[in-house]
């Protein structure tokens, strides 16, 4: 686990120690006369009642356990500060340990889904980083955007507390949201503090760094633009309906673009996936989530150039205003018609369709992973990965652990035998509009 190397730098500069205190003790011995009424003592406090070689075997035992005892004590005084009096020291450590040597992942989307994601991606690898959408512009996000030029904090503080180190009083703190007060309400208090801290720091990035570590998240957040950037969308009856909360529901969507067109990308978001060896786009809003990230110039090009291996994690259920109806094919078909083709390698679908979602109005449908689907999407090139990835408390959501999993055996195969995947410009059956 990388600690025996310092046990054995501790032994070695100790037991050097011990061997010149030996030395010079012998030294004295040897120079110096004992007076005659301290012979006693000498005698009793050198062990020399004890025969060869017990006694060396005895003091070298007692030198053990002592050192021993007190370097057990000296980990719990300092790691009791940071953990639980129930948590298992070893266990973390180890698990620390792997978590380092895992892949180097990037996720992007926003909402929901990327937090699901998150909470599994961080159990197996601590080599994360988040790309995030900041085209956000309702509720506590948007008002902290139009009264401080904030970039919109919701998704970033959603990607905090998903990567933080444990589901702490702190990570509730941040999630909390005043429900009372005048210009308070409806504020969440992660939202405040992202915005306390890109003042303290200076910025927004330095902003993000400062309250990560006060999270001991696991892995970084990379917003996809640093620029005021806005959502927009055209209607199939030509309406144009700028704000990324206002989208939903307005009628069916024909395309989406960002205001302004062109919007620098991140060079943190754009490194960190050209060094990536997993990439997964999704699970989230295909129009309000995923698409605000790689409409960003720079995004999609760093995502044709980046060697990862390169996933689709389509939404198990519709989302009414949104996706009505459409099926997983349709999911990339919008990605693609927007963005083209080659962003990603392989789709993974969820196959367990004997639930249904929980939402009350009964809007939002489970999406099928039929065989003409999958069928459609191999057509296009793809590789489809189903599995059972649906969290059954909450059906409109994934499992973060049953995702996970899903995903890095998928990695671990495709690394094993890489392909070389061709992309046509559309799904078949699916003409670009």
């Amino acid at each position: 686990m990388g600690v025996k190397r310092y046990v054995a730098l501790v032994f070695i500069g100790t037991v050097t120690f011990a061997l010149a205190l030996a030395m010079l003790l012998a030294y004295v011995y040897r120079t110096f006369d004992v007076p005659e009424s301290a012979g006693w003592l000498v005698h009793v406090v050198t062990l020399q009642w004890i025969a060869h070689p017990w006694r060396e075997v005895g003091l070298g035992a007692l030198g053990v356990l002592v050192a021993v005892g007190g370097t057990i004590a000296l980990f719990k005084s300092v790691l009791g500060v940071v953990i639980g009096p129930d948590e298992d020291v070893a266990e973390i450590i180890y698990q620390g340990r792997i978590r380092q040597r895992g892949p180097v992942v990037v996720s992007i989307g926003g909402g929901t889904g990327q937090g699901v994601l998150l909470r599994g991606l961080k159990e197996k690898t601590s080599n994360l980083t988040a790309v995030v959408t900041v085209a956000d512009d309702g509720g506590s996000s948007g008002r902290l955007r139009r009264d401080f030029g904030l970039m919109p904090p919701g998704d970033i503080r959603n990607c905090l507390t998903a990567l933080a180190d444990s589901e702490s009083l702190m990570t509730k703190l941040v999630h909390y949201r005043f429900e009372q007060g005048d210009g308070l309400k409806g504020h969440s208090l992660g939202n405040l503090l992202i915005a306390a801290m890109r003042d303290i720091e200076g910025g927004m990035d330095e902003g993000i760094e400062s309250l990560s570590k006060v999270l001991r998240i696991q892995g970084n957040i990379a917003p996809s633009a640093m620029t005021d950037v806005h959502l927009a969308a055209e209607l199939e009856d030509g309406t144009i309906v700028v704000g990324e909360s206002e989208i939903g529901g307005r009628g069916k969507i024909k395309r989406v673009f960002l205001r302004p067109r062109h919007v620098a990308a991140n060079e943190d978001a754009v490194s960190a996936i050209l060094a990536a060896d997993l990439i997964v786009i999704g699970p989230g809003s295909v129009y309000t989530s995923i698409l605000p990230n790689l409409l960003v110039t720079g995004i999609g090009t760093a995502l044709r150039a980046s060697k990862a291996v390169k996933v689709y994690v389509c939404n198990v259920a519709t989302e009414p205003g949104e996706t009505d109806d459409f099926g997983p094919s349709d999911h990339v078909r919008v990605l693609t018609e927007h963005v083209g083709p080659g962003l990603f390698h392989y789709v993974v679908l969820n196959n367990r369709t004997d639930v249904a979602p929980t939402t009350r109005d009964g809007a939002a449908k489970i999406l099928p992973a039929s065989p003409r689907e999958q069928t459609d999407l191999q057509r296009g090139g793809l590789e489809v990965v189903s599995a059972d990835v649906i969290d059954p408390e909450l059906p409109e959501h994934h499992d973060p652990t049953l995702l996970a999993e899903t995903i890095l055996q998928l990695y671990e195969s495709a690394s094993a035998s890489p392909r070389v995947i061709s992309f046509p410009d559309v799904l078949p059956g699916n003409p670009r509009r």
